[in-house]
């Protein structure tokens, strides 16, 4: 993209990344440039509800489109067409790197639709034909991520994704994540072994990492003193919780030693079983969060 029209695209800055600032009903959000990654939505009171990492590498302006960018911490990064390191690709993939294009979407405050396409940066790790498109839209207290992928190839192929969501809290130690008990959930800390989690509120204090099979529609995060977030999710099959915990913080360049406090990722994700798309099909998904009162 030539140097003038990303800038007229994306015309803010947040923390030196350049992106697209949104608003309505007293809520606001910021959607970076690279990998249309959502990095920061707050509602109508003001708090910030995703974490982004202070040390966080990733696209500036001068260097829009000339490499994969380093990876943002934080916000809602795009994982595709691979999730994790399950498979022989980059981990996560490619498109988080991307400096993505804003679409003609008449420049609505509260709603934004950006895509990116297969290309010189995306052959080198993938050789497929893609488009994908991913919407940010605000509501009242509200806001609707959608991602959409679409086969522009002559062949089929796979891929797995998420929506890689980092929430902020205040105290991971006095949050608790409702909603999944009795689910079935692979634990990544202990080689992928399938389990069910048994307690109806789940705790974190040190290192956890699951992907959630056939999780319900709607999660809850609550803390102390704070609105409660329901996190809901269509299209997706699986849900990721992750936090690194102290030892595996400390080991992350980009993040802050003691920050593994302050976050919670809660992920809508195909991360077990690979999307199968046929030439010209396209598979869609969407997560939302929302403050309760």
């Amino acid at each position: 993209m030539p140097h003038q029209d990303f800038h007229l695209q994306f015309p803010d800055d947040l923390q030196g990344f350049p992106g697209l600032r949104l608003a309505a009903d007293g809520g606001s959000a910021f959607v970076a440039a690279q990998g249309a990654q959502l990095l920061s939505w707050q509602g109508r009171d003001g708090r910030e509800r995703l974490y982004l990492s202070s040390l966080s590498g990733g696209l500036r302006r001068s260097e829009a489109g000339e490499r994969l960018a380093d990876p943002l911490r934080g916000g809602i990064p795009v994982c595709f067409p691979q999730f994790s390191g399950r498979g022989s690709m980059l981990k996560h993939g490619f498109a988080r790197g991307l400096a993505w294009r804003r679409e003609n979407d008449g420049a609505a405050a509260h709603a934004v639709r950006l895509s990116c396409e297969d290309g010189a940066l995306s052959r080198a790790h993938w050789p497929h034909a893609f488009r994908v498109e991913l919407g940010v839209a605000l509501a009242e207290d509200a806001v609707t991520v959608t991602l959409e992928v679409h086969n522009r190839d002559a062949r089929p192929w796979t891929f797995t994704c998420a929506l890689h969501t980092y929430l902020r809290v205040d105290d991971i130690r006095d949050c608790r994540l409702l909603g999944l008990q009795g689910v079935n959930y692979q634990d990544a800390t202990d080689g992928n072994r399938e389990k069910t989690q048994q307690e109806e509120a789940l705790a974190i204090a040190a290192e956890l990492d699951r992907v959630y099979l056939a999780p319900p529609p709607e999660l809850q995060l609550v803390e102390p003193a704070v609105p409660a977030l329901a996190i809901s999710q269509q299209g997706f099959a699986d849900t990721v919780v992750w936090n690194p915990g102290p030892d595996n913080a400390r080991r992350l360049a980009d993040f802050p030693d003691e920050d593994w406090l302050r976050m919670l990722c809660v992920e809508a994700a195909h991360a077990a079983a690979p999307v199968s798309l046929q030439p010209g099909e396209r598979w869609r998904g969407s997560q939302t969060l929302r403050i309760r009162a």
